[in-house]
């Protein structure tokens, strides 16, 4: 791999490095590293630090014109596209919402075809799917998506541009990994359905390793089905339907839920936001999803050694994520695990432009 590359990722990683450090990193000397830069003048924006004594210490950044990466999240309620610059600032976006009419194969392939209509000049591509990736194929069962091929349906191979694609709970870990520095990140994506990812950052210039956990399958007991076919996934015990359920007083069926979650787009929204008016009401409502989930969280902590786990999704906030650390500490009797409230909107659309920006960066200057 070029020097070029290098330099690029270890900066993507790092968003800001000293030029002496990259030298170090690079094992270049300053003159070569000098040659470097003004090779990638138009990638790279330089600031120098006053300090009191000797020559400034530079630092390097990516330019903000570097590259213009295109971003599309699809989920459950929505479709997003966000073009994005290189220094991350959103320079167009549109939304397409999802109706339960578009859920298959054929249908979200013919919208995600009219949306890239929409964007002509970008340098890259990515794509984060809610459910399972596997070799570019995607499955989704909230998506009604079975081994969906966005590849050969999107026809992203003669776009001209590089591609990524991944799953909306992997380009969360990819933005938390890049944007806190940590080599080892797990996050949990809640909401009507509870989706896991492990990520470990083991080299800059190779894949970073993505665990796609099927968190709300895990079995937790009880007599309701899944969608998946099977009986007592977590997510029939601990998601967003068990707190509609008990809001509405009433037997819901938890396929019947997912199958038509537009239906209970007021009920959502009234249980999510809860906690601002009527706390009290809201613990009552979350009491069985804290229980459930405190304990398979800190197993899960405990199981892959981390100390912290952010927690992203439609149905948390900052009193859910203190609510849920509050009961893990009661339940295993000492703070081992520290639960954070991931606060970023677009966190997805923003990681997967990472990762796109990574395939960039190699395809450009790998050779």
């Amino acid at each position: 791999m070029k020097n070029e590359a290098k330099l690029l990722l270890h900066i993507l990683r790092r968003k800001r490095i000293k030029r002496k450090e990259l030298e170090e990193l690079l094992d270049v000397t300053p003159s070569t590293m000098t040659y470097l830069i003004d090779k990638l003048k138009d990638y790279l924006d330089i600031e120098e630090e006053t300090s009191g004594v000797g020559k400034p210490p530079q630092f390097l950044m990516i330019s903000k014109n570097a590259w213009r990466i295109l971003s599309i999240a699809v989920g459950r309620e929505k479709i997003r596209a966000v073009v994005y610059n290189g220094h991350g600032e959103e320079q167009e976006s549109y939304v397409q919402r999802v109706r339960g009419e578009h859920l298959s194969s054929e249908v979200i392939n013919e919208l995600l075809l009219s949306i890239l209509e929409k964007f002509y000049d970008y340098d890259a591509l990515g794509i984060a799917f809610s459910g399972l990736v596997m070799d570019e194929k995607v499955h989704s069962k909230i998506l009604k998506l079975d081994g969906y091929d966005p590849v050969r349906g999107l026809r992203l191979k003669s776009r001209g541009v590089p591609y990524v694609v991944i799953s909306d709970v992997e380009a969360i870990a990819a933005y938390e990994s890049k944007t806190t520095g940590k080599d080892r990140v797990f996050v949990l994506n809640y909401g009507t359905g509870l989706g896991a990812c492990y990520y470990e950052h083991h080299a800059l210039f190779t894949r970073d390793e993505f665990k796609n956990i099927p968190f709300g399958h895990l079995y937790a007991g009880g007599n309701e089905k899944c969608y998946c076919g099977n009986v007592g996934c977590l997510e029939t015990v601990a998601s967003d339907y068990v707190a509609v359920k008990n809001y509405l007083k009433r037997e819901i069926s938890f396929v019947e839920f997912i199958e038509n979650e537009e239906r209970f787009v007021d009920e959502l929204r009234a249980v999510r936001s809860m906690y601002k008016s009527n706390l009290k009401k809201y613990d009552q409502l979350h009491e069985q999803i804290f229980d459930y989930l405190s304990m398979f969280i800190g197993n899960t902590a405990i199981l892959l050694g981390v100390d912290e786990i952010t927690l992203y999704g439609e149905g948390v906030s900052e009193h859910f994520s203190s609510k849920l650390q509050a009961r893990v500490r009661e339940r295993f009797g000492r703070d081992f695990v520290k639960l954070r409230h991931g606060t970023v909107n677009d966190a997805v659309e923003r990681g997967v432009s990472l990762e796109a920006a990574i395939v960039l960066v190699k395809t450009r200057f790998a050779k």
